[in-house]
């Protein structure tokens, strides 16, 4: 019952960093575009907030071994000049804190010459203690976006500098494409899909941070079998793998905790590291966003250590936009 509480207040928490829209029909009039009846002064800005559910959590195409569903409250604010402002809140299933996750972003969206969508941002990451999450070694983010619809594909880039423990660039490329589907509702409702290719580059450090955290935190795990630590069964990130490493351990007999330190070559070279395909369902209804959608992700150039593997993701957003 009290998790059904938690998870009760999530939902009532506000919810949703703002992105780029991957060529979907703009419903809502622009903020300067809006003005109140029998006033001309023009609306100021706009508030978003929404909900998620997710069967896994990701970080740039990396997951852990264990599953780890989780569900997800934003509060977005942007102004009519382009700035905004966001807060999102995870919940875990699988732990005992409320909150294992708050993001806190700010940011920057404006037009090239009205043919290129460019979004620049910085977010801050808090995570819970004992968090399982591979992102958790990162408490740092600034990302530029720029994206342009060519007729053919909507087309976006995004570059981002993570940095905390450890600093990695990644480089994410999207090509996507809203189709629309006009006899659902007789045309009532903007209901259609928004089928998105997703490739994904990097350095890997955060990774190779995170394996040896947790090993850190998780003692004796290079022993094989079950960690005895906060979270049951195999260690997060795959960590047990037949009792070796590629470098040296230290063993305290007295407190058994084990210090792991794993080195891995050419760590800091960009490879490509995911390739993705989404299919959402897009569903405007006055002020609300429903998108339940389907993801399939493909890790690649994994370092050792890395349990990543390929998977399904299961995932349903609403969004109230006032």
């Amino acid at each position: 019952m009290k998790k059904l509480n938690a998870y009760l207040m999530m939902f009532g928490w506000m919810l949703l960093a703002p992105a780029l829209s991957a060529a979907k029909p703009n419903v809502e009039a622009l903020p300067d575009t809006v003005t109140e009846t029998g006033n001309a002064k023009a609306k100021k800005g706009w508030w978003t907030i929404g909900a998620e559910v997710s069967s896994n959590s990701s970080f740039f195409g990396r997951n852990t071994a264990k599953r780890y569903p989780y569900a997800a409250a934003t509060l977005t604010y942007v102004h009519r000049t382009g700035m905004w402002a966001s807060a999102t809140s995870y919940k875990l299933f699988d732990t005992k804190g409320y909150v294992d996750e708050t993001d806190l972003s700010v940011g920057y969206s404006f037009k090239i010459k009205d043919l290129v969508e460019t979004n620049i941002s910085y977010s801050h990451f808090i995570f819970g203690e004992n968090t399982p999450l591979v992102k958790a070694v990162t408490t740092n983010a600034l990302s530029a976006k720029a994206a342009l619809d060519w007729g053919i594909l909507y087309t976006g880039l995004t570059t981002s500098y993570v940095f905390g423990e450890n600093h990695d660039v990644f480089a994410v490329l999207e090509n996507s494409r809203f189709v629309p589907l006009n006899p659902l509702w007789n045309g009532k409702r903007v209901v259609g899909l928004d089928p998105k290719v997703t490739i994904t580059a990097g350095t890997q450090r955060f990774y190779e941070t995170h394996t040896t955290t947790t090993r850190n935190k998780n003692g004796g795990l290079l022993t094989g079998g079950n960690s005895g630590g906060p979270f049951e069964g195999t260690p997060v990130g795959g960590l047990v793998g037949g009792g070796s490493s590629n470098s040296g351990s230290g063993t305290d007999d007295n407190d058994g905790t084990t210090t792991t330190t794993t080195t891995t070559k050419e760590v800091s070279k960009v490879n490509i590291l995911n390739y993705e395909l989404k299919l959402p369902v897009v569903i405007y209804w006055g002020k609300f966003e429903l998108e339940p959608a389907y993801k399939y992700s493909i890790p690649v150039n994994k370092i050792e250590g890395d349990e990543a593997k390929a998977q399904s993701f299961y995932s349903f957003n609403i969004n109230y936009t006032f």
